[in-house]
């Protein structure tokens, strides 16, 4: 279960591999707010469990925002723990294009990750925590590019939950910082719907409303 609720739509699996044969499908739209107006944003990510420890990732992005890492991706990640460990932990390796329609046509980047992540109990209910740091480079770029970022969950009661991320993402353009808090309500089965808020912390501080379909089968 906690493997559905740690993809919150980031181009790469986190600690909790998928069970084999069970797939993850996010569609995302997001409006964004700027100096330069609004813009319409919109993503697919998908993941599918090999076996019990690989997982395999896609991801396509129509965004072309400073802080976008990608237009479309690809890549497998790697559970390194055991399935009853209490702090689990993850490699990824993948290949992406730029998110420019230029870039994404002509140029392909590889990409490392690794993740952390683990379960806890509070007062308000059950939770996790994840972490994920990941490594971009390519042709196009004079430096690798870094994502770092992580999250903090809650389920306070049944059907619902609750989510905080951060993330720090730079390239040869500058860092970029933005956090971005979640709610969850589920529909049906393991079909949940996520509004979420970001708000980009550096450039132009714009702002971001987003609506997320999760589905789990």
């Amino acid at each position: 279960m906690l493997a559905a609720l740690v993809a919150a739509g980031e181009a790469a699996a986190g600690a909790w591999p998928r069970a084999p044969g069970e797939v993850f499908l996010s569609f995302r739209g997001e409006i964004e707010t700027s100096d330069g107006g609004p813009q319409h944003n919109a993503s697919v990510y998908g993941e599918y469990g090999l076996t019990r420890r690989v997982t395999l990732v896609a991801q396509f992005d129509n965004a072309n925002d400073p802080w976008t890492a990608r237009r479309f991706g690809t890549g497998v990640q790697f559970a390194l723990s055991g399935p009853d460990a209490v702090n689990r932990f993850a490699i990824g390796f993948g290949a992406s294009t730029p998110p420019d329609v230029a870039g994404a046509m002509t140029s392909t980047r590889g990409e490392l990750s690794f993740a952390w992540g683990r379960g806890f109990e509070s007062r308000w209910g059950g939770g996790w925590a994840t972490a994920t740091a990941r490594v971009i480079y390519g042709r196009d770029t004079r430096r690798p590019i870094t994502d770092v970022s992580g999250l903090v969950g809650l389920k306070p009661a049944p059907g619902r939950m609750a989510m905080l991320s951060a993330s720090r993402y730079a390239d040869d353009g500058g860092a970029y910082w933005k956090v971005s808090p979640a709610l969850g309500y589920r529909l049906r089965g393991e079909t949940w719907l996520v509004p979420s808020v970001t708000q980009e912390l550096s450039d132009d501080r714009s702002t971001a409303v987003g609506l997320a379909l999760w589905l789990t089968f």
